[in-house]
């Protein structure tokens, strides 16, 4: 299921980059190595907290952190200014 989930987060992140004039592909990079990292680190914590015998509630923290790497990105993102195209500002009053 976080698979499905990651490559639909993937498309949507890459037509996020090429709306602000950014390579796509990179971004989509950038979110997997988070979303794998955020896995990681959320199912350390979960262990650390709930033990090894409880996988469902670690891999759900697990989970809860890769989809926070997403909107992390997401806004990072966002906040970008939108890439201006030189045909835009010529038909400006047009």
């Amino acid at each position: 299921m976080d698979i499905i989930l990651l490559i639909f987060l993937a498309i949507r992140i890459g037509r996020l980059a090429e709306k602000k004039g950014k390579p796509a592909g990179k971004w989509r990079l950038n979110l997997v190595l988070a979303w794998i990292i955020g896995e990681i680190i959320g199912a350390t914590i979960g262990i650390a907290i709930f033990g090894q015998e409880n996988m469902f509630s670690w891999a759900l923290i697990g989970l809860g952190c890769a989809v926070s790497t997403y909107f992390l990105i997401n806004n990072h993102l966002t906040k970008m200014p939108d890439s201006v195209n030189e045909d835009d500002i010529n038909n400006i009053g047009m």
